[in-house]
């Protein structure tokens, strides 16, 4: 769907111009609806993104660029997301040092992050996560370092920085709420003379005139969405459905995934959610109880507003936003940058002989965690439902000499399955409810994922027998006559 965009198409106007019944090949396909060319512009890119208004822009114009520039590939996107994810280390080296003034805890920080299976995913992923957990970082920092320095540079770093995660990703704007509930608690809680009593307030006043001025900088994708209201309910409305099974324990799932993810399930009896669940409270109440006021203030506000804005609609009025485990990347930034200052404050006391093995295990879990997931083709991120047999029907295809693909699945799945299969394999993709004529000169005829209708109309008006393949789970159909 990113590469949809980039390209300059929405999914409508793939529907009405691919899925016309006509026969082309793969490698026709993707160059026209995955890869920047000359058919579609800039332009064309900045309508397919306002018809989406629910994702900002920035990462999807990086993009495009990257794309233009280099080679077009799936590796060549996903590298891009990669390498932002990087800069996701000196961000939270700097958070942290912000933070605690302290270089152990960094590194700590760093590490925490770098192996985390959660992270390590979206950090592959040619989606926005990544570059919105570099933003989120880098503004946190940066908002320290205002509230520190109180210069005009630091605050005008600070207001770009707001600006750069509203266009990254919406839900910055949680993130931006509790920076303002964090300045002005300080604000009230410090006593002093008129002098000192005047810092604070000026961290106050700071605060506010760098949010203001990155909204002004972000008011052209505003207008945008405002503009495309409709669409942006629309295209969020998935959110509403409520998600069988008991809410909490997904909460409990996705926890667990930050620190050790073997593609486990929302099961009650997983002692995965529990402990990650103790070693978070833990260490919250451990950064209470030990650190500054000023510092568990922060982390619990960078936790707390994003928490509360996604769980409360689905407690309230029903819903599933809580459950998905990207959209709480803030969330578990603070949680771990809180069991960085546990293990980190242990590290040089008597108590370290026990902790050490908390460390290890954490380590441990990380690193194999990444080394299991990467060897599986499809893993719990990627939609499972509308990809799981999809390295399997390839595999089929590609092993199938001259092969026709008919389907009338929706393009997004219909590219995702095409970026497995060998670019002359040919593609007949139709709208539903048309039945096709299938055509005389292929040998190896395949539907993949048809409609009821489909297969049932091809069934009944022409003389084809309809074979589901091995280990495709009804997924490829051959049709022999």
């Amino acid at each position: 769907m990113t590469s949809i965009r980039i390209s300059g198409y929405t999914q409508t106007e793939v529907s009405q111009t691919a899925f016309n019944g006509n026969i082309f090949t793969v490698k026709d396909f993707l160059e026209e609806y995955q890869y920047p060319n000359q058919t579609k512009n800039i332009n064309d890119t900045l309508n397919a993104l306002a018809g989406n208004p629910e994702h900002s822009p920035l990462y999807y114009l990086m993009a495009r660029w990257w794309l233009q520039v280099f080679e077009h590939s799936v590796f060549t996107i996903r590298l891009l997301s990669a390498l932002i994810s990087l800069l996701a280390l000196p961000c939270i080296y700097w958070l942290c040092l912000e933070l605690f003034n302290s270089a152990i805890i960094s590194w700590v920080g760093v590490t925490l992050i770098a192996i985390s299976p959660f992270h390590v995913l979206y950090a592959q992923e040619a989606r926005e996560y990544s570059l919105w957990t570099v933003t989120i970082l880098f503004s946190c920092a940066a908002f320290l370092r205002g509230m520190r320095l109180k210069t005009l540079p630091s605050w005008g770093l600070y207001g770009v920085s707001v600006a750069a995660a509203l266009y990254t990703h919406p839900f910055s704007a949680f993130v931006l709420i509790g920076h303002g509930i964090y300045s002005m608690s300080i604000f009230l809680k410090r006593r002093g003379t008129q002098r000192e009593r005047g810092r604070y307030a000026e961290g106050l006043v700071g605060y506010l005139v760098s949010c203001l001025l990155g909204v002004v900088l972000f008011i052209p994708w505003l207008v945008i969405v405002v503009s495309h209201f409709s669409k942006f309910v629309e295209n969020t409305a998935s959110v509403n459905l409520s998600r069988e099974g008991f809410l909490p324990l997904f909460w409990g799932l996705n926890l667990s995934r930050i620190f050790v993810d073997v593609n486990q399930g929302s099961s009650p009896f997983s002692p995965l959610h529990y402990l990650s669940g103790l070693l978070a409270g833990y260490a919250l109440y451990y950064l209470y109880r030990q650190a500054p006021v000023s510092t568990w203030i922060f982390i619990i506000t960078l936790i707390g507003v994003t928490g509360i804005a996604i769980i409360c609609p689905d407690l309230i009025l029903g819903g599933r936003r809580s459950s998905i485990t990207r959209y709480a990347i803030p969330v578990y930034l603070g949680i771990q940058i809180a069991v960085a200052y546990l293990i980190a404050s242990k590290i040089n006391t008597v108590e370290w002989q026990r902790w050490k093995y908390l460390a290890i295990a954490l380590t441990l879990s990380g690193i194999i965690s990444c080394s299991i997931s990467s060897q599986f083709p499809v893993w719990w991120h990627k939609s499972p439902s509308k990809s799981r047999y999809n390295p399997q029907v390839a595999s089929i295809l590609n092993q199938t000499s001259h092969p026709l693909v008919i389907s009338d699945e929706l393009p997004g799945i219909i590219l995702s399955l095409s970026h497995l299969l060998n670019p002359d394999t040919h593609l007949q993709l139709l709208v539903k409810p048309k039945i096709p004529k299938i055509p005389n000169n292929f040998t190896n005829i395949f539907l993949y994922r048809p409609s009821p209708a489909l297969q049932q109309g091809i069934e009944q008006t022409q003389t084809i027998k309809i074979i589901p393949q091995p280990k495709s789970k009804s997924w490829l159909l051959k049709l022999e006559h």
